[in-house]
């Protein structure tokens, strides 16, 4: 008995479609959002763990306080990893909740002196700033991953010749591997910018309090360690006026990465048309028709593209929220949360999925290679050898070459008959076009590419390797950031009061 699906369209697959990419394509149509405050949980919980142990070590609180706090904290932290605590809207916000849970199960001693020197405007910076980092480098792991794909791809295609496109048309002989490189370098710039954006938000704003600092004598370096900040946000009023930039400047990391996924994807879309046939997306990663059964479509590619637009949406609201504001706290900030949140939620998937696109494709090289000898894609190579064999100026090459071409037609490759009548015509020795026979193997084109950065063979292997080493040094400071921040939350969590 055939096993029931949950879609109406794939009964001619051959693969089970990627649950995630059904997912992703069908996005809000069938999913709910969180609440804002909710994805904040984990992080005010954190903060407050932080700044309560650096109360009680400033004297500020009792030790047995700190310990009902703690208490209250853990137990409201089981809960949420289980699923068994909402937020009500009544008591407003993720603060006030967890002051509340706290005071309802440790009493008021407890929970009332949970705000000792702080508002609730740095400590909603704080929170937020840890979710930022969080998403930020979870969105560089799946960059970093998806490169690291790409190039596993590139290695086994640095030999497989196809055409490159200029206008969408036919121009010169390239490979596969040398067009995956290119996805590659792009996507190093990307990971650059995010680890500038979490070099800008790694930065500890608590103890800023409302903007202007507070009369409790609060260690701010003890927070800043206990949350694996890099170093504190001294100003406290810039602390609180910054709280949209942060947001933006991983938006804008997150725009520019969707840009390029979106090239990406315009790409798989045009070379796996059944027209040109050079690729083919696994049945797992395409979607099918209410209607027409036979239909494969490349949906997860038309959605990334789409998000993309919605990403430099967010964007450009997130840079104009506080162009003029007053310096100090404004709430028109608040809406800065959701427009990141709503941005890293409709593209937090996509490197993901195409990660698995191309690691699940098949390449047609044969196919590639055969496109390889039709359109005059050799007439730029041929152009350069005569300009040296000939010592002419390239600009007259190119027009004798463009004459050749038009004789040529309507075979699809300059032919010698072509070229011989073209160098006649322009008063140039004609032996010169028996040479071309080299000029109509797409290879042996390649092999005359020897500079840095071309699509030859040799120079392909040397840009894997280089971008495999570039890869690993922009993620090495990540890694270590990874580690403290897991030994930080540990230290927090686990906390040996004295």
């Amino acid at each position: 008995m055939k096993q029931k699906q949950s879609q109406i369209w794939g009964s001619h697959l051959e693969n089970k479609p990627y649950e995630q990419n059904v997912l992703f394509c069908a996005g809000r149509d069938v999913q709910e959002l969180p609440m804002a405050d909710e994805l904040l949980l984990p992080f005010d919980i954190w903060t407050n763990r932080a700044h309560c142990i650096m109360l009680q070590r400033q004297g500020l609180i009792p030790t047995e306080i700190l310990g009902s706090i703690l208490a209250g904290l853990s137990q409201l932290e089981k809960l949420v990893e289980t699923g068994e605590f909402s937020l009500d809207p009544a008591k407003e916000d993720v603060h006030i909740n967890v002051e509340a849970f706290v005071t309802e199960t440790q009493g008021a001693e407890a929970g009332g002196r949970m705000h000792i020197g702080r508002s609730r405007n740095d400590q909603s910076a704080c929170d937020m700033r840890l979710y930022l980092r969080r998403v930020g480098l979870n969105l560089f792991g799946s960059v970093k991953n998806l490169a690291d794909a790409l190039l596993v791809q590139a290695e086994k295609h640095t030999e497989s010749v196809m055409p490159g496109f200029t206008h969408y048309q036919p121009a010169m002989i390239t490979t596969w591997g040398h067009w995956l490189c290119a996805y590659v370098q792009g996507l190093c710039r990307d990971l650059e910018r995010f680890a500038f954006a979490l070099s800008q938000i790694n930065r500890n704003p608590l103890g800023a309090a409302a903007a202007f600092g507070t009369s409790w004598p609060i260690d701010r370096q003890l927070t800043t360690e206990l949350l694996a900040f890099a170093k504190v946000d001294s100003n406290t009023l810039d602390c609180i006026v910054s709280r949209w930039e942060n947001e933006s400047q991983l938006a804008h990391a997150g725009a520019m990465l969707m840009n390029h996924l979106s090239i990406v994807a315009q790409d798989l879309i045009f070379l796996s048309h059944p027209y040109s046939g050079f690729i083919r997306i696994d049945d797992a990663f395409v979607t099918g028709s209410s209607i027409m059964p036979q239909k494969k479509n490349p949906d997860f590619a038309e959605v990334i593209k789409s998000k993309a637009s919605l990403a430099h949406g967010f964007l450009t609201s997130l840079l104009g929220i506080q162009k003029g504001g007053l310096s100090g706290y404004n709430r028109d900030t608040q809406v800065t949360k959701y427009l990141i949140m709503d941005l890293i939620r409709e593209c937090e998937s996509a490197p993901v999925i195409l990660q698995g696109v191309f690691e699940s494709l098949s390449v047609n090289t044969e196919k590639m290679k055969k496109q390889c000898e039709t359109g005059f894609m050799n007439s730029v190579d041929i152009a350069d050898h005569l300009a040296r064999t000939l010592d002419l100026p390239f600009r007259e090459c190119y027009h004798l070459l463009a004459r050749a071409v038009k004789l040529s037609e309507p075979e699809t490759k300059i032919t010698t008959a072509a070229l011989q009548k073209t160098l006649a015509e322009f008063g140039h020795p004609t032996e010169i076009a028996e040479d071309l026979a080299e000029f109509h193997n797409p290879r042996k084109i390649l092999e005359q590419r020897q500079h840095k950065g071309s699509p030859s063979p040799q120079q392909t292997c040397l840009q894997i390797e280089e971008l495999s080493e570039q890869l690993n040094l922009l993620s090495a400071p990540l890694a270590d950031l990874q580690k403290n921040i897991l030994a930080a939350q540990e230290t927090c969590r686990n906390y040996a009061i004295k």
